[in-house]
């Protein structure tokens, strides 16, 4: 079973953790860090305050161009170059050659899997295109989210083609009524960073709905 722990987010879980506008969240199994946050000093703080070592991670997933998701590359890259980047294909060409000074990076542009029960949706249309990761638990499939920009009603349409969505951890961004609808059906749901109606994603689903923040420990 998924262990994900979330280093970065301007939302506080624990109170040793330096909270900061951003997200970036970590896969134990898999040695897996999704988004790195706006700063390399406090991803390294927060990891380190977690027993998280740069060395211990293996992949890196970037979900899209934004300076509170790429933020800390150069920080955990300079740290452990032989870490194994996917970034999909509307990448500037700054963030890429930021990346290629430590590693090869992977770009993607459809759906992808990079592990036994871990793919990428690829990018998704919106103003700004951008990728989920999704997660393979006994309860079917989670998706990650930095931002949901394309919207998660989309993002958990795309998804459902390949199996039924358990749950979401991640920023939701700007929050529509057909988005609160389409989470419905989603059994776990931690919405945090971006999101603009948590409270009322909270109030529509309190069964389903689970407080996310820097130091929140999702055991799935």
């Amino acid at each position: 079973m998924p262990t994900l722990t979330e280093i970065y987010n301007n939302i506080p879980y624990r109170r040793d953790l330096i909270p900061d506008w951003g997200f970036s969240c970590y896969i134990h199994e898999a040695g897996l860090l999704f988004d790195t946050g706006a700063k390399g000093s406090v991803l390294l703080a927060n990891m380190q305050e977690l027993g998280i070592s740069p060395a211990d991670v293996r992949h890196l997933v970037l979900s899209h161009d934004h300076w509170d998701h790429t933020g800390g590359i150069q920080a955990i890259l300079a740290a452990n170059p032989s870490i194994e980047v996917f970034v999909h294909d509307v990448f500037s060409e700054e963030t890429l050659g930021l990346i290629r000074e430590y590693a090869a990076p992977t770009i993607v542009d459809t759906w992808t899997d990079i592990l036994s029960g871990i793919a990428v949706t690829g990018p998704l249309e919106n103003d700004v295109r951008e990728q989920s990761l999704v997660v393979t638990v006994p309860g079917g499939l989670l998706i990650v989210t930095g931002c949901a920009h394309p919207h998660i009603s989309r993002i958990i349409d795309r998804v459902s083609r390949e199996g039924p969505v358990w749950g979401l951890i991640g920023g939701l961004h700007t929050v529509t009524a057909e988005d609160i609808d389409a989470l419905a059906g989603v059994a776990y749901i931690s919405a945090s960073h971006c999101t603009d109606k948590i409270r009322e994603i909270e109030e529509r689903y309190p069964e389903t709905f689970r407080p996310g923040g820097a130091g929140k420990v999702h055991r799935l």
